[in-house]
């Protein structure tokens, strides 16, 4: 299984340093984990695992731009880029959002690799909720055990 994390900073007063520190430290945990994981058989039907996190400093009246999304499935999809024609398939592909925004965003983007790591762990351990979302056709995927190594890991990590 792949684990994946893609990030989307959004602050337009964010210096370079905080963005290649936030970054950096979201590339580094997002290969341990691939690195922990990739020894371990969950079973086939997730293929590839996403979080999307939103880290976001949003002006008030602007949050609802950036809402986040719910847990989705998708077993199978084949889809083809509009420009190019290139064609491209989706399979037993699983993934959500989370958001760290608000007072929370601050103390992420301004802290050291410890604390910032500590609230981006924290926040996979909650959003780790989301595989009782997982739709009943995905019987073969161990979310126990997955659920049980991510939060070993994570507190190693940190």
């Amino acid at each position: 299984m792949m684990f994946n994390i893609s990030l989307r900073l959004f602050d337009i007063s964010i210096s370079y340093t905080a963005r290649k520190h936030t970054e950096k430290m979201v590339s580094e945990l997002w290969d341990n984990i691939n690195a922990s994981l990739e020894k371990q058989d969950y079973g086939n039907s997730i293929l590839e695992y996403e979080i999307i996190l939103y880290v976001i400093n949003m002006p008030k009246g602007y949050e609802h731009l950036y809402t986040d999304f719910k847990p989705k499935y998708i077993e199978h999809k084949l889809l083809t880029n509009k420009l190019t024609g290139e064609k491209y398939e989706i399979n037993k592909y699983f993934n959500y959002s989370i958001k760290i925004e608000g007072e929370l965003y601050s103390k992420f983007i301004s802290s050291v690799t410890g604390d910032s790591k500590r609230i981006l762990a924290s926040e996979i351990l909650k959003s780790l909720l989301y595989l009782d979302a997982l739709p009943k056709k995905v019987d073969d995927f161990d979310k126990e055990q997955f659920r049980a190594d991510m939060e070993c890991f994570l507190d190693e990590e940190i």
